[in-house]
């Protein structure tokens, strides 16, 4: 079995989020319900409104881009897509339309486009493993449609 995504995939889409959630979110609560005399008689009210600012854009970017990304491995017939709770399996061949490659950040990002909706929706986005996912893409050049 040909592991295509990175195993960065499970720090940044289950640690990462709930670890800074959680300290972003302890943070706020103690910004909002110390009082003003715990930081020098300062007035809060900006920091106050900054950090839940901070936590709910934080808290959007790990819905948005984080959680969606999943754990993808193939055996040459059928490639797997887990979220580390659930795993579906489509055909490589019959039910795969293409694999795109981009960028977020430094990360090589892909999407695989699957012809009817799947499981986990029609795109399934992962952080791919460059080694891996160069030798899958050189071994079934043929079979699936590289973008």
């Amino acid at each position: 079995m040909l592991r295509l995504s990175s195993n960065l995939t499970l720090f940044l889409k289950l640690f990462l989020p709930v670890f800074w959630t959680t300290v972003l979110t302890g943070i706020t609560l103690v910004v909002w319900f110390s009082p003003e005399h715990y930081f020098g008689g300062v007035p809060l009210q900006s920091l106050r409104w900054g950090m839940l600012f901070v936590l709910l854009t934080w808290v959007a970017l790990s819905f948005f881009v984080l959680w969606p990304l999943k754990r993808v491995e193939t055996d040459g017939e059928y490639v797997y897509v887990s979220n580390y709770f659930k795993t579906a399996r489509y055909h490589l061949v019959d039910e795969v339309r293409g694999i795109s490659e981009g960028r977020l950040l430094f990360l090589p990002v892909c999407t695989v486009e699957l012809r009817g909706k799947g499981t986990f929706g029609k795109r399934i986005r992962f952080i791919a493993s460059r080694k891996q996912f160069n030798s899958f893409r050189a071994e079934y050049a043929g079979a699936v449609d590289f973008q």
